[in-house]
């Protein structure tokens, strides 16, 4: 995007700071799940946040909720610090942020039908009759493509397609301004994922939502996105619009990140090409993090600045790019070091292949 368009965007979250710490009971140790994150959330756009397991994606979206809080750090919603409202202030605000989860089956209760489910949060925020309730469910089913039939159904009876349909109808029932994916595919079939996947698509059209949407699958995300956020062991390592995310990385988390993609032709999986972009060794445990950039006991490209200095999340010379790898934002790392370091290590792939006599 230009500076101008940047200008013309209208914050509708950000998030300053965040700390997130698990603390291990019996011990003083603690997990970190979410270290110094800053991100802006525009509204009307679509936010992906991807990362290996473990890199702090679902803690991220869970606390911006207030699911959970914060150890530290801010979220401001439409002006207002989500860590520090009160639990009724929180209540409230259930209207204007949702979530849908990764596994319908465990977000709906097996014992009620889908109606009373999909309206379950009008029933607490509103003050509409059980028949104007019952009324907004048939057209909230319409609305995720769904027959009025599966209304008194339970959720035994229904596909996890439709039970996806049916959790996304329960988190738009208030009208909320923000909805939180978290993996809201992985547990579907591909043929109802790509329904899924569109239903989205045209929800935040016709409704306006912004949605932070959190997925293991680039593909997804890459057809869904307007920007991305990249994770490594709690922290954002890089951040940045789709096309620069995906044809411009800069971060090497990122580059081997997006370069772990099997492609669909066999002949081009045999390729190495894309082996130089592999990380060897170790993710350091979120316990014991490093000292300097979590990236640096696997990075190939790591200096003993890279071990010593925190990084810190900063411009990457293009507009709305960011990146947390001070070799990447000063310009020390040149493409000619990258290529090189890529040959080298095809060398000693191929190498390796003849001694072991492949």
């Amino acid at each position: 995007m230009t500076e101008a368009a940047t200008d013309t965007r209208e914050v509708l979250v950000d998030i300053k700071g965040l700390v997130k710490q698990f603390t291990i009971p019996g011990t003083k140790a603690v997990v970190h799940a979410c270290s110094d994150v800053d991100l802006t959330l525009y509204k009307g756009e679509t936010l992906g946040v991807i990362g290996e397991s473990g890199s702090g994606k679902t803690t991220l979206g869970r606390c911006v909720l207030r699911l959970i809080s914060p150890t530290a750090g801010a979220v401001i919603f439409e002006g207002r610090d989500v860590t520090k409202m009160t639990g009724a202030e929180v209540r409230q605000l259930r209207t204007d942020m949702q979530i849908v989860f990764q596994e319908p089956f465990d977000a709906l209760n097996p014992q009620i039908t889908i109606w009373k489910q999909i309206v379950e949060p009008l029933r607490i925020h509103s003050n509409m009759s059980k028949q104007q309730r019952r009324e907004r469910a048939l057209e909230l089913l319409a609305l995720v493509g769904l027959p009025p039939s599966v209304a008194d159904a339970i959720p035994a009876m229904l596909s996890p397609g439709a039970l996806q349909r049916a959790s996304i109808a329960r988190a738009i029932s208030t009208s909320p301004k923000l909805v939180v994916l978290d993996e809201p595919t992985s547990a579907l079939p591909p043929e109802a994922e790509a329904e899924i996947m569109a239903l989205l698509k045209r929800l935040q059209r016709e409704l306006g939502l912004t949605y932070i949407f959190i997925s293991h699958d680039l593909a997804l995300v890459r057809s869904i996105c307007d920007r991305v956020a990249i994770m490594y062991l709690s922290q954002v390592v890089e951040l940045g619009t789709r096309d620069e995310i995906f044809n411009h990385p800069r971060h090497p988390y990122s580059r081997a990140l997006l370069a772990s993609v099997l492609l669909p032709d066999p002949k081009q999986r045999r390729d190495q090409s894309n082996r130089a972009e592999r990380l060897e060794g170790e993710i350091p445990s979120p316990i014991n993090l490093p000292q300097g950039c979590y990236l640096a006991t696997r990075c190939p490209y790591v200096k003993d600045r890279c071990r010593q200095e925190p990084q810190r999340l900063t411009e990457a010379g293009q507009s709305d790019h960011f990146a947390r790898c001070w070799r990447m934002t000063e310009g020390d790392l040149t493409e000619e070091e990258i290529e090189r370091t890529r040959e080298q290590r095809r060398a000693d792939y191929r190498a390796a292949r003849l001694a072991a006599g492949v």
